[in-house]
């Protein structure tokens, strides 16, 4: 193997580590503050300038011509006829009718909601400009209003009128427009929420292949262990990155705990650090295989538990993470990254407990299973008894299931079994343990809420108020005449003007509305001269006067809706009237968070409850679906005076400031189909991530994939429910779009109907819609739909100029200019529909939008009404999770269940093909082997005839062999006999016949030749009769007489019987009693000669040694016996040849003890093999049957 490509397969996960790495900090840094450019952004500010000049041209010559005019996303025109506005291709920038010194002007200029710059030309009495937006920003913020740059700008800057010179921004003239700098970091948009999800898996991959790669070396993983400290506190010392970088993933209003703690990204490091120290430490401990080392690893999944368990709750306690499966289009990249690194985490505590369970069985004090579970165990019993939480039923759980199938580890189903019970048991008691203590942490905060909500008088105001007073009444222009002022303000831009000039800060908080009043109590701008004298009667039988500041008064009751009435008497003889409601509670109609100041201090979450507010003893205010009893004591008797309790499906937080005063918050309880939802998707979620986990491991590790059959089949009805539930989820999601938006475009028809109806009668003897005329009467009819219909509507005339609106204030903060949409303008003036529907969009509120026309008695059209309809990507989004809850559950039902069929098809297919796998395993040649029985006529039925024919043709092949084989070793035996005897006959020829010589001649020395031949003869005749004997015992070994022994009682006596004096003979015992089945003679005459022979083999030692040991394998179903001594060894060329009868390596005797040996083992169903080394000694190995467990 090349060194390139060692160094890639051993340091891959490294590679891919890098790689990740450079991804991520490539998404982190792409749109940040470095970033920032002044070339690029005076490119495209050249660019669009010339284009905008291009265009203003083309839009008059096409006017000219009378052609359709240009439209395009990124300019804007507006066209005017001498200082009337009477074209535009958007209505996004807030403009009036009319000319004025600010707009249309070429060069920059500042609108209430930004920066635009223009290019003005004009043509005779026509004016074209053409605008593009420089920065969007508004005179308040919150989650749909902020500042920032269109998209194509592709950077962020902010637009000053002074600056450095090396900011400036000049036009084609080389005159400075603007100065670009870079936007604070607090108003830039989060960067790629990806950049930090490569970083964390980056950090793991690093780890793990350093882990692996010392995991084998206790000097390696020491030094590890102190590099995963030292760097996580560099990162805590230098504060990376969270101190470069912008993203939720380092916000601590997203997630904040302590210092180590800062941010939901340090949260993952010092998890994924933590983890690899645990894995650390115990490779440490396999390494070093101490009884200390044992015992740490027991204790590492109690501490790893415990560490998890303090995750899950800082984590819920302390971040604004969605986790919960009501919402599924809430949940957030963090949100899935989280239940990611909870399965990694549950993943590496099982790991632990199986390392636990799989300690060192040599070791005394771990030897025992039963003993090792419980000292397991125990820690996790205790912790449960102490805290008294159900979640610590969970570690006891996996150890019982991983010892419930500890004996079925090498059956792959059986396997599979208990990891998807695991599964299931992390997933259902996580899920459960996350949902309590989210609600635990929703009822706080409706707590916290309902306090908030719960305080009455603001001292902050009336402090403020008390300042701000003798300024309001010192301003000289609330002091002209009444006219005057009527020329210059509408009511809401003279609301507005006080509002930015007085009431900021603290007064976000509540809706202001004003009136000037003169001295005989008539309005400046309202239409109703009663007005005043209803706040009098309001304040003297309800307010509560101020001690701070006269004529401030607290509504503790809110009458009306109104928290403060403010009732300023000018020098001018005028009475200011001014009155405040607050926004704590949602309002339910038009724009509910559009025009509310994050500095009022108001949580959007509470929008997601519904809210009941009495006051003394009686419902005086309520939002949301529930619905409240008029009374509170009714409230109090249903929850039995407690401040949480359920009721008709809400469950309920009553806080009570003093008696009869009390705050409602409600929300719905959660149902067992979300709970069975949030299990579902848990269990498919870590599955899924379980199964990336195998793939990607066996690609890593280079592993060719052998999946079977059976499996396969099993996979290819898995993979058509996905795609099935997927094709179907897809068909479904756009049949639900569709039935949603059709549902929608009927409500909006039937609430223009309703309001047309509604207008008629103000509208039917119009033959225009005059502003001055009809403004007023119908901006205060509009504000009464308003709220029947929960929604904002807006009047048009038939030029597109707004004449009346429900929410003046959103065209007072300009927001948005005051006329129509154009593409409504081209749909119901220029293609004369008599209704038409678009999506909207207000900073980063998106809405539905409709318009109808207003039609008079003449059948003449005078204008347009507009109603927006708000939520309803909500309710979609709602209906689409509903869609998708029983989606997941339907999904994890028929997964069971085609898991079931599955296996049932696949053994039905597989299950012949099994058999004859078994068959084919189980042959053996000289032995009955049985036939597959297989009726069915198919490809199976073929395959097992086949092999039943074969099988056929194999024994009677076998029995041919068999026979030859008896043939030739009659052959041979005879062979050997014949020279076994022949060798000694010849020279007792040769005696006898010199002996019969001899006496023939009767020589005088045949007498004492005769006594020294015949008994060397007779010696030479016994040793034939051995052999012989030996000989017809090794051709006619019988079959043995099985019973019942134990083994270690019978190996001290072979051995006491065998050389009682023999003093080096040692004999290592199991702990237990050992049973076989086998013939004790010939069990005898096995252990004779191997201690024969390894007496023999140590003759010549000075030291000699034969051990024999007894000890138990393959799951206690074995007993290996081994024979070892320390003698001179078998040459490794005689080796071979061992087990050849009558073959020898020593100078006399048969040949055919070792083989007897293995005849006899053999016909217990056991093995035999030896080891030898020449001049070191030779071991011989026995495996034998049990007959029962002896353990």
């Amino acid at each position: 193997m090349t060194p390139v490509r060692h160094f890639l397969r051993t340091w891959k996960f490294s590679l891919f580590g890098l790689l990740f790495l450079l991804i991520g900090g490539f998404l982190f840094f792409s749109n940040q503050e470095r970033q920032f450019s002044v070339a690029s952004i005076q490119t495209r500010f050249t660019e669009l300038e010339k284009t905008a000049q291009q265009q203003a041209r083309l839009i008059l010559k096409e006017l000219d011509k009378g052609n359709n005019l240009p439209k395009s996303s990124i300019l804007t025109y507006h066209l005017y006829d001498k200082d009337v506005l009477f074209g535009w291709s958007s209505n996004q920038l807030p403009i009036g009718r009319y000319q004025t010194d600010l707009f249309p002007s070429n060069g920059l200029v500042k609108l209430n909601n930004g920066y635009y710059y223009s290019h003005t030309i004009q043509k005779k009495d026509i004016t074209c400009c053409v605008s593009f937006c420089l920065l969007k920003e508004y005179e308040f913020s919150n989650a749909y209003l902020g500042a920032a740059n269109p998209g194509f700008w592709k950077q962020q800057f902010k637009v000053s009128l002074s600056g450095p010179e090396k900011f400036a921004i000049r036009d084609r003239h080389r005159d400075i427009v603007f100065y670009a700098s870079p936007l604070a970091l607090d108003t830039l948009p989060a960067s790629s929420n990806w950049g930090p999800v490569f970083m964390l898996l980056a950090i793991l991959l690093f780890c793990y292949q350093l882990q692996t790669y010392f995991e084998r070396s206790w000097w390696g993983g020491l030094l590890l262990l102190l590099g995963l400290v030292v760097v996580r506190i560099v990162f805590y010392e230098i504060n990376w990155p969270a101190e470069w970088l912008l993203s939720d993933w380092f916000s601590a209003g997203f997630f904040a705990y302590n210092e180590w703690y800062p941010d939901f990204f340090s949260y993952c490091i010092n998890s994924l650090f933590v983890v690899f120290g645990i894995r650390i430490i115990s490779s440490l401990c396999r390494v070093m295989a101490r009884w200390w080392a044992h015992a740490i690893t027991l204790l590492l999944p109690l501490l790893l538990w415990l560490y998890i368990l303090h995750l899950l709750k800082i984590l819920i306690e302390h971040s604004n993470i969605p986790l919960s499966f009501e919402h599924l289009f809430d949940l957030r990249l963090t949100s899935y990254f989280f239940f990611s690194l909870l399965g990694f985490l549950l993943y590496n505590f099982q790991k632990s407990v199986l390392y636990a369970l799989e300690l060192n069985r040599n070791e005394r004090w771990f030897r025992n299973t039963v003993r090792k579970i419980a000292l397991l165990a125990l820690p996790f019993v205790a912790l449960l008894v102490e805290s008294q939480d159900w979640i610590n039923t969970l570690p006891l759980l996996v150890i019982f299931v991983h010892l419930l199938f500890e004996k079925y580890k090498k059956n792959s189903w059986r396997r599979l079994s208990s990891q998807l019970l695991i599964l299931a048991i992390n997933a259902a008691i996580v899920t459960f343990y996350l949902h309590a203590l989210q609600t635990q942490k929703d009822l706080d905060n409706r707590k916290l809420f309902g306090q908030q909500l719960s305080i009455e008088r603001n001292i902050n105001l009336e402090l403020a108020y008390s300042q701000i007073a003798p300024n309001i009444a010192e301003e000289n222009w609330l002091a002209a005449p009444f006219d005057s002022l009527q020329k210059q303000f509408t009511k809401v831009g003279f609301e507005h003007t006080l509002t930015q000039k007085f009431f900021t800060g603290v007064w976000d908080g509540f809706d202001i509305e004003a009136d000037l009043y003169g001295p005989t109590d008539a309005p400046c701008f309202g239409s109703d001269s009663l007005e005043l004298m209803r706040l009098k009667t309001l304040v003297k039988h309800h307010g509560q006067a101020s001690d701070i500041q006269d004529g401030l008064f607290f509504m503790p009751h809110e009458e009306e809706g109104l928290s403060y009435v403010i009732l300023l008497r000018l020098p001018s003889q005028k009475t200011l009237a001014i009155t405040l409601v607050s926004k704590r509670i949602p309002e339910e109609i038009g724009f509910p968070r559009l025009l509310i100041s994050d500095q009022a201090g108001i949580s959007n979450r509470l929008e997601a409850y519904t809210i009941g507010k009495y006051a003394e003893g009686r419902l005086i205010h309520q939002t949301g679906t529930f619905n409240y009893p008029n009374l509170l004591r009714t409230f109090e008797q249903k929850g039995n005076k407690r401040s949480q309790f359920e009721d008709n499906g809400y469950t309920h937080v009553l806080v009570q400031r003093h008696k009869g005063s009390a705050i409602i918050i409600s929300s719905p309880t959660t149902s067992w189909f979300t709970n069975v939802t949030s299990f579902a998707f848990m269990f498919v979620f870590w599955g899924v991530l379980l199964v990336m986990n195998q793939v990607f491991r066996t690609i890593f590790r280079n592993k060719s994939v052998q999946w079977s059959l059976s499996f396969k089949v099993q996979l290819a009805f898995l993979l058509i429910l996905g795609l099935s539930l997927f094709l179907y989820g897809l068909g479904s999601s756009l049949f639900i779009g569709e039935q949603f938006d059709h549902y929608t475009q009927q409500a909006l028809r039937e609430k223009l109907s309703a309001v047309q109806t509604e207008l008629r009668g103000q509208t039917i003897d119009l033959d225009t819609l005059d502003v001055n005329e009809v403004g007023k009467p119908l901006e205060s009819k509009l504000a009464r739909l308003s709220a029947v219909f929960k929604t904002d509507i807006f009047v048009f005339d038939n030029d597109g100029f707004l004449i009346a609106s429900s929410r003046p204030k959103l065209f007072a903060y300009g927001l948005i200019g005051e006329h129509m949409n154009a593409q409504a303008m081209d749909a119901l003036i220029g293609n004369n529909q008599s209704y038409f529907s678009h999506q909207d969009q207000i900073g980063r509120l998106t809405y539905r939008s409709a318009y109808i026309p207003i039609i008079n008695q003449s059948r003449k059209q005078i204008g347009f009404i507009n109603l927006q309809l708000f939520g309803q990507q909500e309710a979609y989004q709602q209906q689409i999770e509903r869609f998708f809850k029983a989606a997941i559950n339907v999904f994890v039902l028929l997964l069971a269940i085609s898991v079931f069929i599955a296996l049932i098809v696949s053994n039905w297919l597989i299950g012949p093909l099994q058999l004859v796998a078994r068959s084919v395993r189980n042959l053996e040649l000289g032995k009955s082997n049985q036939k597959i029985s297989y009726q069915n006529d198919d490809e199976i039925g073929a395959l097992v005839k086949a092999y039943n024919d074969k099988l056929a043709e194999l024994e009677h092949a076998a029995q041919q062999i068999a026979r030859s084989e008896r043939e030739s070793a009659w052959r041979d035996l005879a062979q050997q006999i014949a020279h076994e005897i022949k060798n000694p006959l010849t020279p007792m020829k040769l005696n006898i016949q010199h002996l019969l010589r001899k006496m023939e001649a009767k020589d005088t020395d045949a007498e004492v030749l005769a006594q020294k031949t015949l008994p060397n003869l007779i010696e030479q005749i016994d040793a034939l009769a051995r052999m012989a004997n030996e000989f017809a015992r090794f051709a006619k070994l019988p079959e043995p007489l099985f019973e019942k022994i134990e083994l270690q009682s019978f190996v001290r006596l072979a051995i006491k019987l065998f050389d009682e004096g023999f003093q080096h003979i040692h004999f290592e015992a199991a702990t237990n009693p050992i049973w076989i089945s086998a013939d004790k003679d010939m069990l005898n005459q096995v252990f004779h000669n191997l201690l024969l022979n390894a007496q023999q083999a140590t003759e010549q030692q000075n030291e000699p040694q034969i051990v024999v040991a007894l000890s138990l394998h393959e799951n206690n179903q074995e007993v290996l016996i081994r024979i070892t001594d320390n003698g001179v060894g078998i040459p490794a060329a005689q080796q071979e040849r061992i087990f050849t009868p009558y073959f020898t390596t020593k100078s006399s005797g048969s040949g055919i003890g070792l083989s007897v040996v293995r005849q006899i083992i053999e016909k217990h169903n056991g093995t035999i093999r030896f080891e030898s080394e020449p001049n070191k000694g030779t071991s011989f190995f026995i495996r034998l049957k049990l007959l029962s467990k002896g353990l």
